[in-house]
């Protein structure tokens, strides 16, 4: 007890779970893209370009995507990562993925003290129309991480993060909705 008959634990403003959950994902997405930057940086600046229609999109040149590897089992793509790209990839929110040209990746954007975190889109390319369609029949990406060895993946770790729901909308047009379903959504709580 302190003077005036208040407990310790009752000093400070008071945050509530909603806030103390945004906080932390806030926290968790700028170490994350933090990493994606100090992992970018080691690459010649024509290896990570801006999508032509968004620039909250990234895409990684054709050298860059062959640092990951898939795999499908049943309903699920496994999205195979090295220990370099794992640093970033483990602590970033993936929300959704989206497969039409390339294999998207796609962050919401948070809000971080007194500005928001945007959001990010990170386009994997994939050579082959074959394999677009073979990951867009999954429902479900799990990111892993792996060991590869003279081009091969030698050893399958553990799995980084949740499952992330698959969709085969293009990602721009999904950017583009989710935006507007969250405005929506914040004019909707407005009323009540």
């Amino acid at each position: 007890m302190m003077a005036g008959g208040r407990k310790q634990d009752d000093e400070g403003p008071q945050i509530s779970p909603e806030e103390q959950a945004r906080i932390a994902k806030a926290a968790k997405q700028v170490a994350a893209y933090a990493n994606f930057l100090r992992w970018a940086a080691n690459f010649r600046k024509d290896e990570i370009t801006r999508h032509p229609k968004t620039d909250k999109v990234m895409m990684l040149s054709p050298m860059l995507s062959g640092r990951f590897s898939y795999c499908i089992e049943g309903d699920t793509i496994y999205l195979g990562a090295q220990p370099f790209e794992a640093a970033w990839l483990s602590a970033m929110p993936i929300a959704k993925a989206y497969v039409s040209d390339r294999l998207y990746l796609s962050v919401e954007g948070v809000g971080c003290m007194d500005s928001k975190l945007p959001p990010l889109g990170i386009g994997v390319f994939m050579d082959d129309q074959r394999k677009r369609a073979h990951i867009a029949s999954a429902k479900w990406l799990q990111v892993i991480r792996v060991q590869v060895r003279d081009g091969v993946v030698c050893a399958v770790e553990n799995q980084l993060g949740q499952r992330i729901e698959i969709t085969r909308q293009d990602i721009v047009l999904g950017l583009k909705d989710a935006a507007k379903a969250k405005l929506e959504q914040q004019d909707m709580s407005r009323y009540f």
